[in-house]
């Protein structure tokens, strides 16, 4: 058979990686993490401190941010070795890889500013703003308010959840 080097070469070019979100079965976002690190596949899971207090002691605890999602970013064949483990139910592509890179570089400043931050359960309706000093500077969110303070909602499309962030609302600009 006579093959041109192109055409060769074309069959041994590995793909590129592509981000991808694993929705896990309850309760499994940790150990999934875990599967992925032992497999060395590359993936994100924001997590935050939650205390809880139970006969008089307080416990900390790392909990996923968003619960019952994993990002990964990885090949086709990484998702389906995740589902293999029945620890996750599903997978969703990601259509538009840039921004979901954005939005997770957000959530993971906001996450080291040490501001408060909680999950944002559904997508918010308000003023895009941006932030214009401070920690979280740059980064771009809708304004809620609630029981009297100011927030930013850093939202993650693909999920159509997001996280709230507390803010001072003189450290905000609208955006455009």
């Amino acid at each position: 058979m006579n093959e041109s080097p192109r055409s060769a070469s074309l069959l041994h070019t590995p793909i590129d990686p592509t981000w991808m979100v694993l929705h896990t079965r309850a309760r499994q976002e940790k150990a999934v993490a875990r599967h992925l690190e032992a497999a060395g596949v590359q993936f994100d899971l924001p997590l935050i401190e939650r205390v809880t207090v139970t006969r008089g002691r307080k416990h900390r605890s790392e909990v996923p941010l968003f619960t019952g999602y994993v990002f990964v970013k990885g090949q086709k064949q990484d998702a389906y070795d995740a589902i293999a483990t029945k620890r996750v139910a599903s997978f969703i592509e990601v259509r538009d890889q840039d921004a979901l890179e954005q939005e997770l570089q957000q959530i993971h400043a906001a996450l080291d500013s040490g501001l408060p931050i909680e999950e944002f359960p559904q997508i918010a309706i308000g003023q895009r703003a941006r932030v214009t000093k401070g920690p979280l500077m740059g980064t771009e969110g809708i304004v809620i308010e609630e029981a009297r303070r100011t927030c930013l909602v850093l939202h993650v499309d693909i999920l159509g959840r997001g996280a709230s962030v507390e803010i001072e609302r003189d450290l905000l600009e609208p955006v455009e």
